[in-house]
């Protein structure tokens, strides 16, 4: 099957009200609060598919799931989802059972204009060390639940033995999770902006799941917690949809669950017409981005642009702004994931193939064939910009490409 009618097969819903998060028992809505009741509703068909744990680059363990359901039964109008779990840690021998942490998510379910669409969403959450066991529900607002559980091995490999993890062993949450504060609050002294790009490559790996977005967001997460002393901004933008999604100054981790469903946009393949007529789109959103930063009243010292590696490898119009003293530009380029997409049969059934994660024992994740050293919008624009691209494939190259930034930018 071609690429195209598999973008069309599948659709990423969206949430309106908010992204997964921890959540406790007596706050969780009431059409949930039954969702381990396996007699409380009929049963919804679907795959759920756990995703291995991995050392993120807050250095801390990712793990979470792909859920795949029919999009069938929501013909006609719009419904709604609630996404609800508990992961409990696995006690010593000898020691107290430790509480299950909850996570709820709530999403509105985009009406599908044929039979046929596959509707698909990702969640992920953060560990320590340890073992967890999950019991996950999907919850419609037609009395149907879908229910998996599974368990959750994370370890450092043998090439991971020096890392230190960031969460205590026995431990999860969500992104905003951070340590307990162990020092009075810094001045902040300088002004960081960081550029997070939504465009998500539409390209399926083989072997088990992996969300890049998601991991991008841990680097978001990872930004914010080692730089303190910065008033963060942060922004965020789709270079395929060519718009500006997100923007919020005094950026804070606990506003890290605001842009994690920002890559599953409502209806994502479903491009408008004008951005079809416009294939410079991109470039223009880019300009318009960089030019704000640059004449702002009061510009930032640095600015980082995340995300991952794009498929666009055209060729730089002319206007881009070019090389500045103030503010400086770095961009932290993901790989995209290799070109190997799904049978999936738009009016019928699917199947096809399981995905390749990350190599654990430190090689690179796969990439488009080829495209590892062509620049993409955003590093050509950076270039021009005298900036700086740093190409992301480990926490340690993540950690070192923060460290030069950090001595690039502080005390200029």
């Amino acid at each position: 099957m071609d690429f195209m009618r598999y973008a069309a097969a599948v659709l990423f819903c969206a949430s309106t009200a908010f992204a997964q998060q921890v959540t406790t028992p007596d706050k969780l809505p009431a059409a949930v609060r039954a969702f381990d009741d396996s007699q409380a509703h009929n049963p919804l068909p679907c795959t759920v598919q756990p995703v291995k744990p991995a050392l993120n680059f807050g250095f801390r363990f990712q793990t979470g799931y792909v859920l795949e359901t029919s999009f069938d039964p929501y013909l006609g109008g719009r419904h709604h989802w609630y996404i609800v779990f508990s992961v409990t840690p696995d006690s010593s021998p000898g020691q107290a059972a430790s509480p299950p942490v909850y996570f709820l998510d709530s999403i509105d379910v985009p009406a599908p204009r044929q039979t046929g669409f596959i509707a698909e969403n990702t969640g992920a959450f953060q560990t320590g060390e340890g073992r967890y066991d999950v019991k996950w529900s999907l919850l419609d607002d037609l009395g149907r639940v879908c229910r998996q559980e599974w368990t959750v091995d994370a370890h450092l490999s043998a090439s991971e033995r020096s890392e230190k993890v960031a969460m205590p062993p026995g431990t999860s949450g969500d992104f905003s999770w951070r340590p307990a504060a162990t020092a009075n609050a810094l001045t902040k002294s300088r002004r960081v902006t960081v550029m997070l790009n939504a465009a998500m490559p539409v390209v399926r790996q083989v072997g088990p799941p992996t969300d890049r977005w998601e991991m991008v967001l841990s680097m978001l997460a990872s930004l914010v917690e080692q730089m303190p002393d910065a008033n963060v901004r942060v922004v965020a933008f789709d270079t395929t949809q060519q718009r500006e999604l997100f923007r919020k100054d005094d950026f804070t981790a606990a506003d890290i669950n605001d842009v994690a469903h920002l890559a599953n946009a409502k209806e994502r393949w479903a491009v408008d017409y004008q951005v079809l007529q416009n294939p410079s789109g991109g470039w223009d959103l880019l300009r318009d981005l960089e030019n704000k930063e640059i004449n702002a009243t009061v510009p930032s010292d640095t600015v980082i642009f995340l995300g991952v590696q794009q498929a666009r490898f055209d060729k730089m119009p002319p206007g881009m702004p070019g090389p500045q003293a103030t503010p400086r530009f770095f961009y932290l380029k993901y790989p995209a994931p290799a070109v190997f997409p799904r049978n999936i049969v738009v009016n019928g059934g699917r199947g096809g193939g399981r995905a390749m994660g990350p190599d654990r024992e430190g090689t690179s994740p796969l990439t488009l064939p080829g495209a590892a050293d062509q620049p993409d919008l955003v590093e050509q624009s950076v270039r021009r910009l005298n900036g700086k691209t740093f190409f992301i494939s480990s926490p340690a190259n993540f950690s070192k490409a923060l460290a030069t930034i950090q001595r690039a930018t502080i005390g200029r």
